[in-house]
């Protein structure tokens, strides 16, 4: 009965959980990446900019903070974006804090 009762992603949160987010965080990464080489990027360092994200977000998320991304996508799936953030704001936090890692990560491979 409590299957039943549990909430599917809409395609809306779909686009959120799936393409928005790893999006965002691989344009912060890369900005920040190419900031700190001073445009002269490798494929070292875009390797971590564009597969970190996407391992995040499709597979991270999904099986292992399960509750957390349950809540931000299933139960409050009715929410719009500006209010999701409002009220997520320190996994967000978290969020930021994975991308500023990324970035470092790339760089310390570009630099390698």
């Amino acid at each position: 009965m409590e299957q039943q009762n549990e909430r599917k992603m809409d395609w809306r949160n779909k686009f959120q959980a799936f393409v928005l987010m790893p999006a965002i965080i691989m344009l912060v990464a890369w900005t920040l990446y190419f900031i700190f080489t001073l445009g002269r990027m490798n494929m070292q360092g875009l390797f971590p900019v564009i597969a970190a994200p996407l391992i995040l977000c499709w597979i991270c998320n999904p099986f292992f903070e399960i509750n957390e991304y349950k809540e931000m996508f299933y139960e409050d799936a009715d929410m719009t974006l500006k209010d999701k953030i409002m009220k997520y704001r320190p996994t967000l936090g978290g969020y930021a804090a994975t991308t500023i890692g990324i970035a470092v990560w790339a760089l310390i491979l570009h630099y390698k």
